[in-house]
């Protein structure tokens, strides 16, 4: 047995019958779990994403959709002073009351200025937190800067059409979005005389209330940025102290899925562009929200591998021990019959084929030792035959 012992030891353990089983069962076991539970997470994980993201493409499809009527809104209302017979007449003593009583009658303005069409200022008035100041007549939009504003002039006049520029103001202290619209001429419509550019606080409270008053789940968050990631209006449990996110080398034309961190937290959210002042649109919900039901996922199917290997290294276990003393036992006999012992035999036990095998070992050895005793006879009697040959006195001559 112990020699047994040592030729065993000498055998790589993967090599072994008994750990060759107890490894075939827990494969045997493990892997169709895992293909098929990573198939599952795969499916899962790819359905989810896609359901938030379709839900916050739907909201933040809304959200524009609400601001781009609040801002055609605004273009409306100056557009229709614009087609007035004093402000197409393009005399600032003419234009001066209709601007005058504009402003009063719309807040929300900070103020409007009248351009020829050589960018000349022919009336510019200014809303202060008092009243409200007439300066700056004369003064001309500066084309060779190459600022948004002048770009944004120049379209008007080219196309005839409104446009929205954003644009950095000293006279206003604060970011603000111009809403400059065409003055048609009073006897030809086509025709461009000037135009008027109205100002308007772009983290005014026209944004803010659609914003604010949107109905969004309690986890998520709403944002909305300018162009320089600075927040302008937000909705839902942000960090105090969060004045935007760093989105400056974004350039967007519709709307993606993104990835951001926002105090120690990641947020799988959509982000869309908001054209009329070249802002963003973020809406988000945490992502280990978004995925929290793949995670229980996860964890039932860990589980579910820890009980299928511990079962498939007990049933392993079982099966190769009754496989290995077999076996041992018919190789310790094996290696008593190469010693010369063929008296012994091995235990058959149950109806496989090791038994199969044990049974015909058995046989053999029945086989054998009929013939040693055969060849023990005739070795008796031949030694026999020799010492009565030997005993006998010769015949004499």
């Amino acid at each position: 047995m112990s020699n047994q012992e040592e030729t065993s030891g000498k055998i790589p353990w993967h090599r072994r019958i008994g750990n060759r089983v107890v490894l075939t069962a827990i494969l045997a076991a493990v892997i169709p779990l895992v293909l098929l539970g990573g198939t599952v997470a795969i499916k899962v994980r790819h359905d989810l994403v896609s359901q938030t993201v379709a839900s916050q493409k739907t909201l933040t499809a809304t959200l524009l959709h609400g601001i781009d009527s609040l801002f055609l809104n605004y273009r409306k209302q100056i557009e229709s002073i614009a087609r007035l017979p004093a402000m197409q007449s393009m005399q600032p003593s003419q234009q001066q009351p209709v601007i005058h009583e504009f402003l009063e009658q719309q807040r929300i303005f900070f103020g409007c200025s009248v351009y020829d069409c050589e960018g000349v200022a022919r009336l510019v008035f200014i809303r202060n937190q008092k009243d409200e100041s007439h300066n700056g007549p004369g003064s001309r939009i500066d084309f060779a800067a190459k600022s948004s504003f002048s770009d944004g002039f120049r379209q008007v006049i080219a196309t005839r059409q409104p446009v929205f520029v954003t644009d950095e103001n000293s006279d206003y202290q604060q970011k603000m979005l111009f809403v400059m619209v065409p003055i048609p001429d009073f006897v030809d419509s086509d025709r461009v005389v000037g135009v008027i550019s109205c100002s308007i606080s772009i983290s005014g409270p026209g944004l803010h209330e659609i914003v604010s008053g949107f109905p969004i789940e309690k986890t998520d968050i709403l944002m909305l940025l300018d162009r320089d990631g600075s927040l302008i209006s937000s909705q839902g449990n942000l960090p105090e102290g969060l004045r935007g996110l760093d989105l400056a080398s974004r350039q967007l034309s519709l709307p993606e899925s993104v990835l951001i961190d926002i105090a120690d937290i990641t947020f799988f959210g959509t982000l869309a562009p908001v054209p009329e002042f070249s802002g963003y649109l973020l809406v988000a919900r945490p992502q280990k929200l978004v995925l929290a039901f793949l995670n229980q996922l996860l964890l039932d199917l860990l589980l579910m591998l820890v009980v299928a290997f511990v079962i498939a290294v007990a049933a392993g276990y079982f099966m190769s021990r009754t496989l290995a003393e077999g076996v041992a036992a018919l190789v310790e006999a094996i290696r008593g019959v190469a010693s010369g012992v063929v008296s012994q035999r091995v235990a058959v036990s149950g109806d496989d084929e090791l038994a199969e095998a044990t049974q015909a070992f058995n046989e053999m050895l029945n086989t054998l030792e009929k013939h040693r005793m055969m060849d023990d006879i005739w070795s008796r009697e031949w030694e026999s035959a020799k010492e009565k040959s030997g005993s006998q006195p010769r015949a004499e001559k």
